[in-house]
């Protein structure tokens, strides 16, 4: 919570800090495509069940951990067995980054998480159909 506030006053003081003498001209108001070096905080809302494959190419982009608690939890599941990947187990200051870069995404409480949000929402497939992809690729 206290990142996505500290995000929120750095975007909020980059706001006021542009110039606010110029008016927009009508040619300029139309919003313009985001630059290719943005990445998305969000990723698009699936129209079907995604295979884990898709799920990390969805999230592959983002930079920030979503809003959505079941979007956060799939950034999550992609992050963390991305730096398992990553994981050399030799102690380096590699080790040391990837090893707080894990805590700090909580990687050994996402399947204990995925399972009750996923008893939690038992009613909507197409959420438990999302959480058993996550849980899937971390089940022993």
């Amino acid at each position: 919570m206290s990142r996505t506030v500290a995000i929120a006053l750095a975007l909020l003081i980059l706001t006021a800090c542009g110039p606010a003498d110029q008016t927009p001209t009508a040619e300029s108001a139309s919003p313009e495509p985001l630059p290719a070096a943005v990445a998305p905080t969000s990723a698009p809302e699936p129209s079907a069940p995604l295979s884990w494959a898709d799920t990390q190419e969805r999230y592959r982009q983002v930079e920030a951990e979503p809003s959505n608690p079941l979007e956060a939890l799939e950034y999550r599941g992609v992050r963390c067995q991305h730096y398992s990947g990553e994981f050399g187990g030799d102690g380096s200051e590699r080790d040391q980054w990837l090893n707080a870069q894990m805590d700090k995404l909580r990687c050994d409480e996402l399947v204990t998480e995925a399972r009750a949000m996923r008893a939690s929402r038992s009613g909507e497939p197409g959420v438990v159909s999302r959480l058993d992809a996550v849980i899937a690729v971390y089940q022993p």
